[in-house]
């Protein structure tokens, strides 16, 4: 089985422009060819990862290479499919109306991830005249109990659901009627 391998400059390439690069250099070289299953194994993986780390879009776009090259691939199909209910177009409701309320000014200071998710919801309520209530589902009990501070102002609920992920080191996805917090481990099951 023969194993490619980019040259130098393309790997200096993809590592400036990153993982998009990546799957254009991918999908273009898998085009037309046979591909080694080291190969899909490895588009396989690259997908998985975009998904974990919540971008949609690239886990498709790999992840349909695989499907094509190895439709029986239970993972690959398992995946997609979370993708594909989630690229429907009522599950954008939720995340549009949460970046529709904007607040204009967050501050927490040594609170856990569940007060300020409590917060952040008494802040759109006021933000949207009562409209908007986000439901913010905390996964892992490690998680909700993490501390943080939080100083911003004048951006959009989605953006301060997104700040708050990345200070607890969560992975948050949109459902249709929620946004789920979820620790890296438990995303990966």
């Amino acid at each position: 089985m023969r194993k490619f391998s980019f040259p130098p400059t393309m790997k200096a390439l993809i590592q400036r422009v990153g993982v998009r690069l990546a799957v254009i250099a991918v999908m273009t070289l898998c085009s037309g060819a046979v591909v080694a299953s080291d190969d899909v194994n490895q588009i396989f993986q690259m997908g998985r990862a975009a998904y974990y780390k919540g971008d949609m879009e690239t886990a498709y776009q790999l992840l349909t290479q695989v499907e094509a090259r190895n439709p029986k691939h239970f993972e690959t199909r398992a995946l997609l499919a979370q993708i594909r209910t989630h690229r429907q177009p009522g599950n954008a409701s939720v995340k549009a109306s949460y970046q529709s309320v904007v607040l204009t000014k967050i501050e927490f200071s040594d609170v856990t991830l569940e007060e300020a998710v409590e917060g952040l919801r008494a802040l759109s309520k006021t933000a949207s005249d009562g409209k908007i209530i986000p439901n913010i589902i905390i996964k892992d009990q490690s998680l909700a109990t993490k501390t943080l501070s939080l100083n911003l102002r004048n951006l959009p609920l989605t953006d301060a659901i997104q700040y708050l992920a990345g200070i607890v080191g969560a992975n948050t996805t949109y459902d249709k009627h929620a946004v789920i917090f979820s620790s890296a481990a438990t995303a990966g099951n």
